[in-house]
């Protein structure tokens, strides 16, 4: 079955050309961890944890990749808040540690491999020597730089040309470079003392960090490349032209990016103070309701965050768990009309806000076809990675609404009337009220 998702590079829903005789070269940008993991951060590994089971799904196998930034500036800042700048090491593993510890929680699987910026120094000076070699980079002091102008290609991905960067550059650039868009290879830093390189002691800058991880991993042409749509432009236009300039091939064949998170309009970003931890968010609502919610959404299309939604979303999500919670998984799927529709809707571009238009649709057949309720359940939990488990209940009141509409439902029971009973017990249950009728 076909899987199209759009393309970034070319701007069009695309039909997947993948091989099955060989993995999948899946390869996502990772964190670098200086802080908790906030729920742009599970939205983004979310979306490639979906896109991930559907290609295994689909039944290919699948090398995924997720590097981990463990030296940066962020947090080099982190450990001299705590006065040692030599610590970014201890910081980036506690970060990290509760990075996957939330990932867990979200139900997401493991990447097959997991590479540090600091176990690959080795391989990054080798790089770096070769676009200098290759006439794309030069040396200033300790530092390196790539010369942007040496490449035509440069920003295919993000649009933008060498003029553009020109008149966006900040009054206050790097005038010894030769061109504002120029970007730093190497950072040489002598008062934090990191590795030796042919061009002083430093360490690598932001973006080579990738192309090299990539390479090593997977090669110098990888099949996916995805993200959150921030890291565009800078990072992966330039993480195209650090590649594609020294091997002379195209970097990556189709590109998958995420849309942001919006708090109260405005783009969620640690540096704006607005961001919500994940860890915070576990704290009140049941981690794959978070999952659930992200999935109402197309990865395309920003999120408006807000608890009311998340509100909503738990209680639809109690409902889909009353349909097909106590189902057993199937096998093998059912195929009919609507199972194949739902499908259809994961393989165009992850669209999971039609595949759950479909499924509410359609959510009581469960209680009359079992072989449909095994194969949506079987889809939910393998595809979409959603447990089904029953969420914890919070002690809760029973109002007089609520026990008007338990007595009108028992009345419709004992009339026989099974269609008005049933209509009641989905109103209850979208009120947050599970029903659990005694056998006579």
């Amino acid at each position: 079955m076909a899987i199209f998702i759009t393309n970034t590079l070319t701007k069009q829903a695309e039909e997947l050309t993948l091989d099955k005789a060989k993995p999948v070269k899946l390869y996502v940008c990772g964190i670098t961890p200086y802080d908790h993991a906030h729920i742009g951060h599970g939205r983004v590994y979310v979306t490639f944890d979906v896109f991930l089971r559907l290609l295994q799904h689909e039944g290919y196998t699948v090398t995924y990749v997720r590097n981990v930034t463990d030296i940066d500036d962020k947090l080099i800042n982190k450990a001299m808040q705590r006065g040692d700048a030599t610590q970014f090491a201890a910081v980036a593993q506690e970060y990290y540690t509760s990075f996957i510890q939330a990932m867990d929680k979200l139900g997401c699987k493991h990447p097959t491999s997991e590479p540090r910026v600091t176990g690959c120094v080795a391989g990054i000076i080798t790089f770096i020597e070769g676009l200098i070699n290759a006439g794309h980079a030069y040396q200033i002091d300790n530092d390196v730089y790539f010369d942007i102008n040496s490449l035509p290609t440069y920003g295919k991905l993000s649009g933008r040309d060498s003029e553009s960067l020109q008149a966006g550059a900040r009054i206050d650039i790097d005038t010894r470079k030769r061109h504002p868009g120029d970007f730093a290879l190497w950072k040489g830093n002598n008062e934090h003392v990191f590795w030796d390189s042919p061009w002083g002691k430093g360490r690598p800058g932001w973006h080579i960090e990738c192309s090299v991880m990539a390479q090593q991993e997977l090669g110098q042409t990888i099949d996916i490349h995805g993200g959150g749509m921030d890291l565009i432009f800078p990072h992966h236009e330039n993480e195209i032209a650090q590649s594609e300039a020294l091997h002379k091939q195209p970097f990556a064949r189709y590109w998958m990016h995420n849309a942001f998170i919006n708090i109260n309009k405005e783009k969620m970003s640690k540096s704006l103070g607005n961001s919500v931890s994940l860890n915070d968010l576990f704290a009140k609502t049941d981690p794959m309701v978070v999952r659930f919610y992200y999935l109402q959404h197309q990865y395309r299309n920003p999120i408006d965050f807000c608890f009311e939604d998340l509100s909503a979303a738990e209680t639809a999500y109690k409902k889909i768990i009353a349909h097909y919670g106590g189902t057993h998984p199937a096998q093998a799927l059912e195929q009919d009309e609507i199972i194949q529709s739902m499908l259809d809707a994961l393989h165009y571009d992850l669209n999971t806000p039609k595949f759950f238009g479909i499924l509410f649709e359609h959510i009581g057949r469960a209680r009359t076809d079992v072989a449909f309720g095994q194969a949506v359940k079987h889809i939910l939990q393998q595809v979409l990675g959603l447990s089904l488990q029953p969420l914890p209940e919070a002690a809760c009141e029973i109002t007089p609404e609520i026990n008007a509409l338990l007595s009108q439902r028992e009345q419709a029971r004992q009339a026989k009337n099974w269609a008005l009973a049933d209509a009641l017990r989905d109103e209850l249950l979208a009120k947050g009220y599970k029903i659990q009728d005694r056998k006579a």
